[in-house]
């Protein structure tokens, strides 16, 4: 039974591994210092990873070619790292030999997760005409398996029931194997379904069951519900949100992408640089979501530096002109949450050295040795 994991509907097999996979981190047990591609290309070593969205690129019928954007997003966001994983073991465990493109032979063929974390499947293939390119959009957000809906239909039911059931059992199987986690963790992280999000989505859904008049009472409603649409931080394609006035499916998946969204900004806003984030939901209710970070600092060695070069009490007066402008602009980050009190602290600190530095300093002008000592530590 296909299950969904942020934006994409994966096999349950998948979902299980992911979960495992988050846990390992959580707890600290992945190696440190290794990037996701590497972790991705070790883990599935059966799998051509590359880093693009260009298609019928590679050999073979293992391919899988990965948005920077999204390498990038499984980096920093646990949530994407968690739904992208759980997509990628589909791909590895999906058998496209076959069954894609009757009456030719499979050449080679691969996946693209692009730049919207939408997925796509290519391939080129041979025929009596010569070579054939093929390559299609996978709805990946929908709740049809999209690996049934890139095999086609099956000409027989009741073996190709029997295969799929093989196969989801099969990894199933191999998920337990690779997660290695214990069965009262892996247990505790199933009813860790949050809870409170499922609620509010449940409550949303059943009260606007029949659907709205139109797209702006639709948006009025988000807007007293949603937090990032109240904030404006959601984009939402208008040719979606009048999908959503009156078709259920689409309506659910808006409610699940913008309170998921909600727990995400919830979850990061008291973060130190987190200056907000931006939700986009295209025509297709694909979402993507980035966010913005900026922090300030001071550069502690190159301010004691130069307290140490000043020799005389001008050289340090133009010392603590600095350092009075670091606090004031650490003191305006802090307001802005782009540092944190250890930041403000540094420049106190700093700046009470330099002045009781001060006071033990000749009060004349530098001889050109000092001089030139100090213009050195005031460049580099």
């Amino acid at each position: 039974m296909p299950v969904k994991v942020g934006a994409s509907f994966v096999s349950e097999a998948a979902y299980e591994f992911a979960k495992a996979r988050r846990a390992e981190k959580e707890e600290g047990k992945e190696e440190k210092g290794k990037g996701v591609l590497k972790e991705l290309k070790e883990k599935y070593p059966g799998l051509n990873i590359t880093v693009g969205t260009g298609p019928f690129s590679g050999t073979g019928t293992s391919n899988l070619s990965i948005s920077p954007k999204i390498l990038k997003q499984m980096e920093q966001d646990p949530e994407k790292r968690m739904e992208y994983e759980a997509l990628i073991y589909d791909v590895a465990h999906t058998d496209v030999n076959g069954g894609i493109m009757p009456g030719r032979k499979l050449k080679s063929h691969g996946f693209i997760i692009d730049d919207n974390g939408g997925l796509r499947g290519w391939g080129i293939s041979e025929s009596e005409e010569g070579n054939r390119r093929s390559q299609s959009h996978l709805k990946r957000s929908e709740k049809k398996n999209w690996w049934e809906e890139m095999l086609g239909k099956p000409k027989k039911k009741k073996s190709s029931a029997k295969a799929r059931q093989e196969l989801l059992e099969k990894n199933r199987e191999k998920a337990a194997k690779e997660a290695e986690e214990p069965k009262g963790l892996l247990a505790a992280l199933q009813v860790q379904a949050n809870p409170v999000r499922d609620k509010v989505v449940q409550n949303a859904r059943a009260e606007k069951a029949a659907g709205f008049v139109n797209k702006d009472e639709l948006y009025k409603y988000l807007q007293g519900s949603f937090e990032v649409v109240k904030g404006g931080m959601a984009s939402i394609s208008g040719k979606f949100l009048q999908k959503c006035v009156t078709d259920e499916e689409s309506r659910n998946r808006l409610f699940d992408i913008l309170k998921a969204a909600d727990e995400s900004y919830a979850k990061r806003k008291d973060e130190v640089g987190f200056q907000g984030m931006q939700v986009t939901i295209d025509e297709n209710g694909e979402a993507t979501t980035e966010s913005t970070e900026s922090t300030v600092s001071i550069n502690e060695d190159k301010r004691r530096r130069q307290i140490a070069a000043a020799a005389t009490k001008g050289d340090m007066q133009a010392v603590l002109a600095l350092l009075e402008e670091d606090l004031q602009q650490v003191e305006d980050g802090l307001k802005r949450n782009m540092c944190d009190e250890a930041e403000v602290a540094k420049a106190k600190k700093l700046l009470e050295l330099a002045k009781e530095r001060m006071g033990r300093l000749p009060d004349r002008a530098p001889n050109p040795a000092e001089q030139s000592a100090m213009t050195v530590n005031m460049l580099i």
